[in-house]
């Protein structure tokens, strides 16, 4: 049976600033780079008509024809390994096995798009060459800024086509012209550059939506704080006077209920004996057990507690027979006297609590229930403490 103790009422409702979490921060811009790769796929998808069209104006477009299949290849390659990436990110699945696999697909992609740049004849079509070779470069830059929240796959994607290029330059018979390897790797190191740019402006935005996020959570908390604080005594966690009201306002339902005035018994003498200190652990340790009981009582309805003040305590308990309630009244005075074990290093002092028990009828106020529950506790008090009465 559920109810209002569940949760320690003097740590509930408190919270703490975690700092932000690097991997958060990373996931975000992992998550935002691959939903920008997932938006750029016409471009891509530009990119290889546009080389297909240069390939078919070449006067050997055969060969050209293969390189243009293993660009297509690497391409769906890396689409497919970005897009399982995806789903484990936001899944928070482990991702390092996805991101080898990435690392693999732009490494193909380097090279593949390096083989495109493979030297003419020198009948072909300038504009062709042309064509396939600012394809090229702006495919991998595209490319290297898409991935940038992915280092290791960029880089790997940039040197692999580096070293391609540069075998192709060094040792393809038709090339003439050795030094075109500086300037691929200008062109690299260029595009490597502005691809860390593009990664850190991904890495701030993502480290901004996670703060702001963190900022909502720390919102919801401290609001969730000051409403716990409004129905709670501060002291014992129990609801407070202000709850009551509250709860009471709309009362209702078919089950029972009963009302149990609890008051501890010459809890001034102890205030005055042993300090405030050890009255305020009198109080804690009364409330403990009081949620503790409410957490073992059977029936049908949802039990709250309450401090309505000083020592003084209450209990609306739901859906329980005058008889269970009332052997539950006795349990608790007995387990709140038993409490005085607790205090043996304090000698001389006297825990117990008068309690009064009284129905709550229905369609009657909460006023005059508790007046009657009242009048029974001054009773258990006039008659030797110590003892539940139940209201006439």
């Amino acid at each position: 049976m559920r109810n209002d103790l569940d949760t320690d009422g003097r740590g509930a409702g408190a919270f703490t600033r975690i700092p932000i979490d690097s991997y958060e921060v990373d996931r975000e811009a992992v998550i935002a780079m691959l939903d920008r790769e997932r938006r750029s796929l016409p471009s891509s998808l530009i990119g290889l008509s546009m080389l297909a069209l240069g390939v078919a104006v070449l006067p050997n477009p055969a060969a050209m024809a293969l390189l243009l299949a293993l660009r297509l290849a690497s391409f769906l390659l890396t689409r497919n390994a970005t897009a399982r990436l995806d789903v484990r990110v936001r899944a928070r699945h482990p991702i390092k096995t996805m991101q080898r696999i990435v690392f693999g697909a732009m490494a193909l992609t380097g090279v593949t798009l390096a083989l495109m740049l493979w030297p003419q004849p020198a009948g072909a079509s300038i504009a062709a060459v042309a064509l396939i070779r600012v394809v090229v470069v702006v495919t991998i830059t595209l490319i290297a800024v898409t991935l940038a929240a992915l280092p290791a796959a960029r880089d790997g994607m940039l040197v692999s086509f580096w070293a391609t290029a540069s075998a192709l330059i060094l040792f393809h018979p038709a090339n003439s012209d050795p030094a075109m390897i500086g300037v691929v790797t200008l062109a690299v190191v260029g595009i490597r550059l502005y691809s860390s740019s593009a990664g850190q402006h991904l890495r701030s935005s993502a480290l901004m939506l996670v703060e702001n996020r963190r900022l909502s959570e720390d919102l919801a908390a401290a609001l969730s704080s000051a409403e716990f604080l409004s129905w709670r005594d501060p002291l014992t966690g129990l609801f407070n006077r202000r709850k009551l009201f509250e709860e009471t306002h709309t009362e209702g339902g078919a089950h029972s209920r009963h009302l149990l005035t609890i008051d501890l018994d010459r809890f001034k003498a102890i205030n005055d004996t042993f300090g405030h200190a050890v009255g305020d652990e009198v109080l804690i340790a009364a409330a403990d057990t009081i949620r503790d009981w409410a957490a073992t009582l059977e029936g049908k309805g949802e039990h709250l507690a309450f401090r309505l003040g000083g020592e003084e305590f209450l209990v609306i308990a739901r859906g329980v027979t005058d008889t269970a309630i009332a052997e539950g009244a006795d349990d608790l005075r007995m387990m709140i006297a038993k409490l005085e074990d607790r205090f043996s290093e304090r000698p001389g002092i006297r825990i117990s609590a008068s309690i009064g028990l009284s129905p709550w009828l229905f369609g009657e106020s909460i006023d005059d229930a508790l007046m009657r529950a009242d009048l029974a506790c001054y009773e258990a008090k006039r008659t030797g403490r110590n003892r539940v009465r139940r209201a006439a």
